[in-house]
């Protein structure tokens, strides 16, 4: 572990958390797809019904990583300020 990811760490330790949500995430998405390998495809108007639910999750979750990563970029961006600030010259 770098002394970068060790502050990041102490100042927002949140981020571990959110770390493994996006994985968890990434994991789903993949164990989704190989269950129902037809996800991808257009619905036929019998599209079984755990199917169309898994579509709705996949959905939601590439909703929720992108929020993830939102939160991410300015958790980064503040602690690049902070950073940068304490720098000598």
């Amino acid at each position: 572990m770098t002394p970068r990811q060790f502050n990041r760490l102490l100042v927002a330790p949140e981020m571990i958390v959110v770390d493994l949500a996006e994985s968890a995430l990434i994991a789903l998405d993949r164990a989704l797809h190989v269950e129902h390998p037809l996800l991808d495809a257009p619905p036929p108007t019998d599209h079984p019904p755990v199917r169309r639910h898994a579509r709705a999750v996949l959905r939601h979750a590439d909703q929720l990583r992108l929020v993830l990563r939102r939160y991410r970029d300015v958790v980064n961006a503040i602690l690049r300020d902070a950073h940068d600030r304490d720098l000598p010259f």
